[in-house]
Order: structure tokens, then sequence, then C-alpha cells
């Protein structure tokens, strides 16, 4: 509560003269300029990758319009939010971790709009490649059986596989216009939930942490050490082997591990494959 109070004091003399919603608006809009720039990027040749020029001026402007419409709901909301940031340095003055939990909403406030995309982009993708995958098995003469959940053969019919060959021909020509605002907003929403995790991990252990413990750390004091190192002092054969025992302080993680109560329910680690697979297939990216 005290590092809370110092970190509190030090903002709100830094940012004196400025209002924090005001401060709040300005990263918004370099926010939004940054996603203006870049869908503005993405709408003409990117990398020199040629896409479909119909696609990708619905999806660039249909991504606009969202931004430009959030970007003006947050200037409606700009007296709400003097109001509700005067209830936040309160709440601020509660500690440290009160600070970083209203840092996250607050970052998850500014990029929601860049979220809404990022959503849009991978339910898309998501359903393409679903397709694409549905409509080759055409060609293998093969069928989906959600009932038995295998794949089982299949006679098709002329007609089926004239429409069936059209569509996949439709749908793999436009995967590569929503693979390229697929991939761009993916990034974008890894580094979000990255930052964001990080902000999460960083109070919950502030939260945790033995403090007295960490002195004591500190200090090296003997109820930290956790092995002893012996060398030999002096070894002579007509007298007896003086050895020299001193004593190791653990690492802090070993301390940490040690001190911990086992009521308290740690984070669960980042499951990898789960995250790599999520972005293959195109489903969605959830925090950290």
């Amino acid at each position: 509560m005290l590092l809370g109070i110092c970190v509190l004091q030090l903002l709100l003399h830094f940012f004196e003269y400025t209002a924090p919603s005001q401060i709040l608006l300005n990263n918004a809009e370099k926010v939004v300029t940054f996603l203006k720039e870049l869908i503005n990027w993405l709408m003409g040749v990117p990398a020199g990758l040629k896409l479909n020029h119909a696609l990708n001026n619905i999806l660039g402007k249909f991504f606009l319009y969202h931004i430009h419409m959030w970007w003006t709901f947050l200037i409606f909301i700009k007296p709400v939010m003097d109001f509700a940031f005067e209830v936040l340095v309160l709440f601020g003055k509660l500690g440290i971790t009160f600070q970083i939990a209203i840092a996250a909403d607050l970052l998850a406030l500014v990029s929601f709009h860049a979220y809404c995309i990022y959503v849009y982009a991978a339910r898309l993708f998501n359903l393409q490649l679903k397709g694409i995958t549905s409509l080759f098995r055409l060609f293998l003469g093969k069928k989906q059986n959600p009932l038995r959940k295998r794949v089982d053969s299949c006679q098709y019919q002329p007609d089926q596989l004239f429409v069936g060959t059209l569509l996949f021909t439709i749908l793999l020509f436009l995967m590569p216009t929503t693979s390229v605002y697929y991939a761009v907003f993916t990034m974008l929403r890894l580094a979000l939930i990255g930052f964001g995790g990080f902000l999460t991990r960083m109070k919950f252990y502030l939260q945790v942490i033995p403090v007295y413990t960490f002195f004591k750390w500190l200090l090296h004091s003997y109820s930290t050490c956790s092995i002893v190192n012996i060398k030999v002092h002096l070894h002579r054969t007509e007298n007896p082997v003086v050895l020299v025992m001193t004593l190791v302080v653990a690492s802090w993680h070993q301390t940490w591990e040690r001190c911990m109560p086992d009521t308290i329910i740690h984070h669960p680690s980042i499951e990898w494959d789960k995250i790599i697979s999520n972005i293959i297939w195109g489903e969605l990216l959830y925090p950290l």
C-alpha cells in the first residue's frame, strides 16, 4: 500500500496539469491513428502482395468504420471518464495491486476496437479454413460424419461436385486476403494479451509475496540458507583433516516456493501448444 501511494503521488505530480481522461484519449488517438494507417496500408499492396481488390476494399472500409465509431464513442463519454478517474484515484490509494488492475482494465478499454477487429478477422479466417477443409474432402469422395466423429466415404452427384468445386475455388482464392488481415491483427492481439498477462501475473506476485521472508533473503539470513558448502582447509598425513563449512543462501525462487502457503492457487502455466493450434486454425486467443 505504501508503494502504491508513492506511485500514485508521483503520477499525480507528473500529470498535474493534464486531466487523466485527456491522457487516455491522447493514447487512444495514437492507437486509432496507428490502426488507420495500418489498414490503409493493407488496402493497398502490402509487401507487394496482390490481394483480392473487392474483398480487401470491403474489409478495409468495415474496419475503418468500426475504428471511427469507437473513437466517436470515447469522445462522447469523456465527461463520464473524468468522474470515473476521480473514483479510480481513490481506489488507487489502496495499493499498487489496485493500480496494476486499473492499468490492465484501461489497456482493455483503449484496445477494445482492436480486439473486435481481431475477432472479425479470426472468425472469417476460421470459417474459410473450415470450408476449404470440408470441400477438399469432396475431391477424395469422403464426408465428415458428425454422429460417429469420423470421415466416411460418399458418392457425390455431378451437380454437387460442380457446386463444391466452385465454392472451393472461390474460398481458396479469397484466402490470401483474409490471411493477411488475420496475421496482422493476430500479432497485435498477441502483443496485447502478452502485456495484459504480464500485468496480471505481476499483480498476483505482489499480492502473495512474503515480505518478511523477502527482507531476510536480501540480508542473507541463516534461515534462508538451503545447502552447505564444504571445502578442505588443511590436509596433512599426521594431522586430522580440517574442513571449512559455509552456508549458501537459496535462490529467491526456492525461497519463494518454500514460503508460499498451499492454499494459494497459482496461475496456470501458459499452454503454448494450444495457443499455436488456435493461431493455425483461427480460434480466438483469450487473455493469459
